[in-house]
Protein backbone atom coordinates (compact mmCIF):
# COMPACT_ATOMS: atom_id res chain seq x y z
CA UNK A 1 0.00 0.00 0.00
CA UNK A 2 1.35 3.46 -0.97
CA UNK A 3 2.45 5.82 1.60
CA UNK A 4 -0.02 8.85 1.94
CA UNK A 5 1.89 12.07 1.67
CA UNK A 6 0.99 15.16 3.99
CA UNK A 7 2.37 19.07 2.78
CA UNK A 8 2.66 21.30 5.65
CA UNK A 9 2.97 25.20 5.52
CA UNK A 10 4.49 26.43 8.58
CA UNK A 11 6.57 23.40 9.23
CA UNK A 12 8.90 24.82 11.06
CA UNK A 13 6.86 26.54 13.77
CA UNK A 14 5.42 24.54 16.68
CA UNK A 15 2.42 23.07 15.26
CA UNK A 16 4.11 22.21 12.68
CA UNK A 17 6.94 19.99 13.93
CA UNK A 18 4.56 17.91 16.15
CA UNK A 19 2.18 17.19 13.61
CA UNK A 20 5.11 16.41 11.42
CA UNK A 21 6.08 13.89 14.16
CA UNK A 22 2.89 12.86 14.10
CA UNK A 23 2.35 12.03 10.55
CA UNK A 24 6.28 10.28 10.84
CA UNK A 25 5.32 7.96 13.23
CA UNK A 26 2.16 6.75 11.43
CA UNK A 27 4.58 6.43 7.99
CA UNK A 28 3.40 9.25 5.62
CA UNK A 29 5.97 10.94 3.70
CA UNK A 30 5.89 14.31 5.13
CA UNK A 31 6.24 17.61 2.73
CA UNK A 32 7.65 20.88 4.74
CA UNK A 33 6.87 23.64 2.82
CA UNK A 34 9.17 26.67 4.01
CA UNK A 35 10.21 30.18 3.06
CA UNK A 36 12.91 30.81 0.12
CA UNK A 37 16.12 31.50 1.91
CA UNK A 38 15.25 29.04 4.84
CA UNK A 39 17.31 26.27 5.61
CA UNK A 40 16.04 24.32 8.56
CA UNK A 41 18.05 22.20 11.19
CA UNK A 42 17.77 18.89 11.15
CA UNK A 43 16.42 17.22 14.57
CA UNK A 44 14.30 15.47 15.76
CA UNK A 45 11.34 15.20 13.19
CA UNK A 46 12.80 17.10 10.52
CA UNK A 47 15.15 14.33 10.23
CA UNK A 48 12.74 12.41 8.37
CA UNK A 49 11.05 15.43 6.38
CA UNK A 50 11.30 15.86 2.67
CA UNK A 51 11.02 19.86 2.25
CA UNK A 52 10.44 22.62 -0.14
CA UNK A 53 11.53 26.37 -1.33
CA UNK A 54 8.01 27.80 -2.18
CA UNK A 55 6.44 31.77 -2.50
CA UNK A 56 3.14 30.69 -1.12
CA UNK A 57 1.90 34.48 -2.96
CA UNK A 58 3.10 32.29 -6.54
CA UNK A 59 0.30 30.65 -8.34
CA UNK A 60 2.47 28.95 -10.78
CA UNK A 61 5.11 27.50 -8.24
CA UNK A 62 2.33 26.59 -5.77
CA UNK A 63 0.68 24.80 -8.95
CA UNK A 64 4.10 22.96 -9.65
CA UNK A 65 4.47 21.83 -6.12
CA UNK A 66 0.84 20.54 -5.59
CA UNK A 67 1.73 18.05 -8.51
CA UNK A 68 5.13 17.00 -8.05
CA UNK A 69 3.78 15.85 -4.75
CA UNK A 70 0.29 15.24 -4.57
CA UNK A 71 -0.22 15.40 -1.43
CA UNK A 72 -3.50 13.80 0.05
CA UNK A 73 -3.63 15.57 2.89
CA UNK A 74 -2.46 19.33 3.09
CA UNK A 75 -1.96 21.43 6.27
CA UNK A 76 -1.86 24.96 5.96
CA UNK A 77 -0.10 26.17 9.42
CA UNK A 78 2.17 28.64 7.90
CA UNK A 79 0.82 32.41 9.80
CA UNK A 80 2.26 36.17 10.23
CA UNK A 81 1.33 36.90 14.43
CA UNK A 82 2.61 39.80 15.12
CA UNK A 83 3.03 43.29 13.64
CA UNK A 84 6.37 45.51 14.36
CA UNK A 85 6.79 46.98 17.96
CA UNK A 86 7.25 50.42 16.44
CA UNK A 87 4.83 52.95 16.15
CA UNK A 88 5.05 54.73 12.66
CA UNK A 89 2.43 54.15 10.15
CA UNK A 90 5.17 52.33 7.82
CA UNK A 91 5.83 49.28 10.26
CA UNK A 92 1.96 49.49 10.89
CA UNK A 93 1.18 48.86 7.32
CA UNK A 94 4.08 46.53 6.61
CA UNK A 95 2.94 44.27 9.22
CA UNK A 96 -0.50 44.53 7.82
CA UNK A 97 0.49 43.50 4.82
CA UNK A 98 2.69 40.60 5.99
CA UNK A 99 -1.00 39.04 8.03
CA UNK A 100 -2.84 39.69 4.67
CA UNK A 101 -0.50 37.77 2.73
CA UNK A 102 0.47 35.17 4.89
CA UNK A 103 -2.69 34.65 6.37
CA UNK A 104 -5.13 34.93 3.59
CA UNK A 105 -3.57 35.23 0.10
CA UNK A 106 -1.49 32.18 0.57
CA UNK A 107 -4.88 30.11 1.41
CA UNK A 108 -6.79 31.57 -1.82
CA UNK A 109 -3.30 30.08 -3.79
CA UNK A 110 -3.42 27.19 -2.55
CA UNK A 111 -7.43 26.13 -2.46
CA UNK A 112 -7.50 27.70 -6.26
CA UNK A 113 -4.56 25.62 -7.02
CA UNK A 114 -6.32 22.67 -5.84
CA UNK A 115 -9.70 23.27 -7.61
CA UNK A 116 -7.79 24.04 -10.53
CA UNK A 117 -6.14 20.79 -10.56
CA UNK A 118 -8.75 18.39 -9.51
CA UNK A 119 -6.54 17.78 -6.81
CA UNK A 120 -8.02 14.71 -4.27
CA UNK A 121 -6.47 16.43 -1.30
CA UNK A 122 -8.17 17.40 1.90
CA UNK A 123 -7.10 20.87 2.80
CA UNK A 124 -6.81 21.80 6.66
CA UNK A 125 -6.44 25.32 7.96
CA UNK A 126 -5.25 26.95 10.88
CA UNK A 127 -7.83 29.57 12.11
CA UNK A 128 -7.83 31.36 15.18
CA UNK A 129 -9.96 32.43 18.33
CA UNK A 130 -8.79 35.69 17.20
CA UNK A 131 -11.44 35.38 14.73
CA UNK A 132 -13.99 35.98 18.32
CA UNK A 133 -14.04 38.91 20.75
CA UNK A 134 -15.12 38.61 24.53
CA UNK A 135 -17.54 41.30 24.99
CA UNK A 136 -18.87 42.35 28.45
CA UNK A 137 -18.69 38.81 29.71
CA UNK A 138 -17.23 35.78 29.04
CA UNK A 139 -18.55 33.60 25.73
CA UNK A 140 -18.40 29.90 24.63
CA UNK A 141 -17.59 29.95 20.99
CA UNK A 142 -18.88 26.96 19.07
CA UNK A 143 -19.04 26.78 15.27
CA UNK A 144 -21.80 28.10 14.76
CA UNK A 145 -21.22 31.21 17.20
CA UNK A 146 -20.81 34.96 15.23
CA UNK A 147 -17.42 36.35 14.42
CA UNK A 148 -15.93 39.70 15.56
CA UNK A 149 -12.23 39.79 15.31
CA UNK A 150 -10.12 41.15 17.88
CA UNK A 151 -7.31 41.79 15.70
CA UNK A 152 -6.48 42.33 12.32
CA UNK A 153 -4.84 38.80 12.59
CA UNK A 154 -7.86 37.41 13.51
CA UNK A 155 -9.73 39.50 10.78
CA UNK A 156 -7.32 37.56 7.96
CA UNK A 157 -8.32 34.35 9.19
CA UNK A 158 -11.93 34.81 9.95
CA UNK A 159 -11.56 36.11 5.63
CA UNK A 160 -10.00 32.53 5.26
CA UNK A 161 -12.63 30.52 6.87
CA UNK A 162 -15.35 32.67 4.79
CA UNK A 163 -13.29 31.77 1.53
CA UNK A 164 -13.22 28.29 2.31
CA UNK A 165 -16.39 27.47 3.56
CA UNK A 166 -17.76 29.03 0.05
CA UNK A 167 -15.38 27.02 -2.22
CA UNK A 168 -16.41 23.75 -0.30
CA UNK A 169 -20.16 24.37 -0.89
CA UNK A 170 -19.68 26.16 -4.33
CA UNK A 171 -17.08 23.64 -5.73
CA UNK A 172 -17.07 20.98 -3.54
CA UNK A 173 -13.44 21.92 -2.12
CA UNK A 174 -11.81 19.50 0.05
CA UNK A 175 -11.63 22.13 2.84
CA UNK A 176 -11.93 21.98 6.86
CA UNK A 177 -10.94 24.98 8.98
CA UNK A 178 -9.81 24.56 12.84
CA UNK A 179 -10.71 27.61 15.19
CA UNK A 180 -7.93 26.54 17.39
CA UNK A 181 -7.53 28.68 20.89
CA UNK A 182 -4.34 28.78 23.02
CA UNK A 183 -2.37 25.54 22.66
CA UNK A 184 1.21 25.23 24.15
CA UNK A 185 4.15 22.80 24.19
CA UNK A 186 8.22 22.94 24.75
CA UNK A 187 7.97 23.86 21.64
CA UNK A 188 6.05 27.26 21.85
CA UNK A 189 8.07 30.00 21.12
CA UNK A 190 9.11 32.13 23.83
CA UNK A 191 7.25 35.52 22.73
CA UNK A 192 4.34 33.92 24.35
CA UNK A 193 3.77 34.56 27.91
CA UNK A 194 3.27 30.65 28.83
CA UNK A 195 6.77 30.31 27.76
CA UNK A 196 7.95 33.37 29.62
CA UNK A 197 6.86 31.92 32.88
CA UNK A 198 8.04 28.41 32.47
CA UNK A 199 11.33 29.61 31.02
CA UNK A 200 11.69 32.33 34.35
CA UNK A 201 10.66 29.04 36.71
CA UNK A 202 13.35 26.99 35.46
CA UNK A 203 15.86 29.76 35.18
CA UNK A 204 15.03 30.32 39.10
CA UNK A 205 15.59 27.26 39.97
CA UNK A 206 19.13 27.30 38.59
CA UNK A 207 19.95 30.16 40.50
CA UNK A 208 20.20 33.13 38.13
CA UNK A 209 18.89 36.58 39.07
CA UNK A 210 15.24 36.21 37.73
CA UNK A 211 12.53 39.06 37.38
CA UNK A 212 9.79 38.49 35.45
CA UNK A 213 7.22 41.79 34.38
CA UNK A 214 3.59 40.41 33.81
CA UNK A 215 0.87 42.92 32.61
CA UNK A 216 -2.36 40.77 33.73
CA UNK A 217 -2.27 37.88 35.92
CA UNK A 218 -5.53 37.53 36.23
CA UNK A 219 -6.39 37.43 32.61
CA UNK A 220 -8.06 33.92 31.89
CA UNK A 221 -7.34 31.77 28.89
CA UNK A 222 -8.54 28.58 27.38
CA UNK A 223 -5.06 26.64 27.30
CA UNK A 224 -4.87 23.57 25.88
CA UNK A 225 -1.69 20.61 24.76
CA UNK A 226 -0.70 21.19 21.40
CA UNK A 227 -0.42 17.91 20.85
CA UNK A 228 -3.81 17.62 20.97
CA UNK A 229 -4.07 20.01 18.88
CA UNK A 230 -1.99 18.15 15.94
CA UNK A 231 -4.50 15.19 16.47
CA UNK A 232 -7.26 17.03 16.20
CA UNK A 233 -5.76 17.95 12.39
CA UNK A 234 -4.76 14.88 11.69
CA UNK A 235 -8.64 13.59 12.40
CA UNK A 236 -10.13 16.45 10.21
CA UNK A 237 -7.99 15.65 7.20
CA UNK A 238 -8.41 11.96 7.35
CA UNK A 239 -12.38 12.64 7.74
CA UNK A 240 -14.57 12.00 4.42
CA UNK A 241 -16.48 15.60 5.25
CA UNK A 242 -15.32 18.63 5.29
CA UNK A 243 -16.41 20.93 8.13
CA UNK A 244 -15.51 23.12 10.46
CA UNK A 245 -14.17 22.20 14.37
CA UNK A 246 -13.76 24.32 17.30
CA UNK A 247 -10.28 22.91 19.20
CA UNK A 248 -9.89 23.82 22.38
CA UNK A 249 -10.14 22.39 26.06
CA UNK A 250 -13.20 23.40 27.31
CA UNK A 251 -11.51 25.08 30.53
CA UNK A 252 -9.96 28.40 31.77
CA UNK A 253 -7.02 29.06 33.41
CA UNK A 254 -5.45 32.53 34.56
CA UNK A 255 -2.06 33.53 34.14
CA UNK A 256 -2.23 33.10 38.14
CA UNK A 257 -2.84 29.21 37.61
CA UNK A 258 0.15 29.47 35.28
CA UNK A 259 2.05 30.71 37.36
CA UNK A 260 1.50 28.80 40.19
CA UNK A 261 1.82 25.83 39.04
CA UNK A 262 5.26 26.25 37.14
CA UNK A 263 7.05 27.86 40.24
CA UNK A 264 5.47 24.68 42.25
CA UNK A 265 6.76 22.49 40.29
CA UNK A 266 10.43 23.22 41.16
CA UNK A 267 9.62 24.08 44.97
CA UNK A 268 9.17 28.13 44.51
CA UNK A 269 6.70 30.83 45.21
CA UNK A 270 6.24 33.18 42.39
CA UNK A 271 5.84 36.28 44.13
CA UNK A 272 8.96 36.42 44.38
CA UNK A 273 10.20 36.82 41.13
CA UNK A 274 7.04 38.42 39.39
CA UNK A 275 6.50 42.57 39.26
CA UNK A 276 2.74 42.46 38.63
CA UNK A 277 1.28 45.12 36.63
CA UNK A 278 -2.77 44.10 37.37
CA UNK A 279 -4.27 41.26 38.87
CA UNK A 280 -8.21 41.65 37.27
CA UNK A 281 -10.41 39.00 35.52
CA UNK A 282 -12.01 40.03 32.53
CA UNK A 283 -14.28 38.52 30.06
CA UNK A 284 -13.31 35.72 28.51
CA UNK A 285 -13.27 32.71 24.87
CA UNK A 286 -13.82 29.73 25.94
CA UNK A 287 -13.83 26.85 23.37
CA UNK A 288 -16.82 24.31 22.64
CA UNK A 289 -14.84 20.98 21.14
CA UNK A 290 -18.24 19.08 21.45
CA UNK A 291 -18.77 18.47 18.09
CA UNK A 292 -15.58 17.79 17.22
CA UNK A 293 -15.65 14.78 19.78
CA UNK A 294 -18.84 13.42 18.76
CA UNK A 295 -17.75 13.49 14.61
CA UNK A 296 -14.66 12.36 15.07
CA UNK A 297 -14.01 11.12 18.55
CA UNK A 298 -11.42 13.44 19.96
CA UNK A 299 -10.38 14.38 23.11
CA UNK A 300 -7.54 15.68 25.23
CA UNK A 301 -4.96 13.41 26.69
CA UNK A 302 -2.90 15.80 28.61
CA UNK A 303 -3.88 18.16 31.29
CA UNK A 304 -3.32 21.95 31.44
CA UNK A 305 -1.46 21.03 35.09
CA UNK A 306 0.87 18.28 32.96
CA UNK A 307 1.20 20.20 30.01
CA UNK A 308 3.03 23.10 32.08
CA UNK A 309 5.19 21.23 34.56
CA UNK A 310 6.37 19.30 31.02
CA UNK A 311 7.37 22.72 29.19
CA UNK A 312 9.21 23.68 32.77
CA UNK A 313 11.42 19.94 32.61
CA UNK A 314 12.17 21.12 28.96
CA UNK A 315 13.43 24.54 29.85
CA UNK A 316 14.98 22.95 33.12
CA UNK A 317 17.32 21.39 30.73
CA UNK A 318 18.36 24.55 29.35
CA UNK A 319 18.15 26.41 32.58
CA UNK A 320 22.33 26.91 32.19
CA UNK A 321 21.15 29.75 29.85
CA UNK A 322 20.91 33.16 31.75
CA UNK A 323 17.78 33.79 31.54
CA UNK A 324 16.29 37.02 28.98
CA UNK A 325 12.85 38.27 29.74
Amino acid sequence: MALKTALITGALGQDGRLLAQLLIDMGYRVVGLIAPGKTPARDGPLTAMHFVSADLSDSTAVRTLLTKWQPDELYHLAAFHHASQENSISSMLAGKEAMLSSNFLSTKTLAFALLELRASCHLVFAASSQMYTAQSQSQEITENSPRRPSTFYGLTKSWSVDLLAFLREESGLQASSAILFNHESPLRGTQFVSRKITQAAAAAKAGHSTRLELSNIGSRVDWCSARDVVRALHLMASAKDARDYVVASGQLHSVRDLLEIAFQHVGLDWKDYTTLQSDREGPALLGNSRMLHEALGWQRTLTFEDMISEMVDHDLTNAHVPFLP
